[in-house]
């Protein structure tokens, strides 16, 4: 694990500088942001397990020499128009007290949230991609910790996503989505508010 990191002090993959950890698969080592997972071998490392951000699948199972991973660089995608649901609206906004049911909509420059048509109460919140904060997945007890008791809107014990963003008034403002489980689209929704804020600081 010591040779990798002096090897790759960034993560190939994600170009991380979190490290690594031992797989419990030995003798894999895994990182601690992607989760990809590799062998090391004398002359080359050996994808195990593909990354979080899985446009590293077709490099699994095979083996490269350090060159190749040194000089690996993520393909350039553009983001298009996507929808995200099931996610439903549960609290944290200061003018929004009832909860939605409905979606996310992810364009390249904003991230909508669109109450859906049999939802009682209605919301349309769109918020520009350089405003947002963070997007994050939080335990209950985290969220009512940072954010106060009723910050949640309904009495579950689970984990839910918190998005983050600056409004008009430079006032920091939060909202709290139930998103049923659906743990990989919320990773492949966050891996793409990533990549869209890396190229608006790009462009700046």
């Amino acid at each position: 694990m010591k040779e990798i990191g002096k090897l790759f002090p960034r993560c190939p993959i994600c170009k991380s500088k979190k490290g690594y950890e031992p797989s419990t698969f030995y003798p894999n080592v895994r990182c601690k942001s992607c989760e990809a997972e590799w062998i090391v071998h004398e002359n080359g490392l050996e994808l195990k397990r593909t990354s979080k951000l899985q446009w590293d699948s077709e490099l699994l199972d095979k083996k490269y020499p350090l060159d190749f991973w040194k000089n690996l660089r993520a393909p350039q995608f553009q983001v298009k128009e996507q929808i995200f649901a099931p996610v439903d609206y549960v609290g944290g906004h200061s003018s929004y007290r009832n909860p939605a049911i409905g979606y996310i909509l992810l364009k390249p420059d904003s991230i909508t949230y669109k109450s859906s048509e049999g939802s009682l109460h209605k919301m349309n919140l769109k918020i520009a991609i350089e405003k947002l904060k963070a997007l994050e997945i939080s335990a209950t007890k985290e969220i009512t910790f940072a954010l106060g008791p009723k910050s949640i809107l309904v009495n579950s014990n689970k984990e839910y996503l918190v998005l983050s963003y600056k409004n008009h008034g430079n006032k920091l403002q939060h909202m709290i989505f139930d998103f049923h489980g659906q743990k990989k689209n919320v990773d492949e929704l966050r891996i793409l508010v990533s990549h869209l804020k890396k190229e608006k600081r790009k462009k700046k």
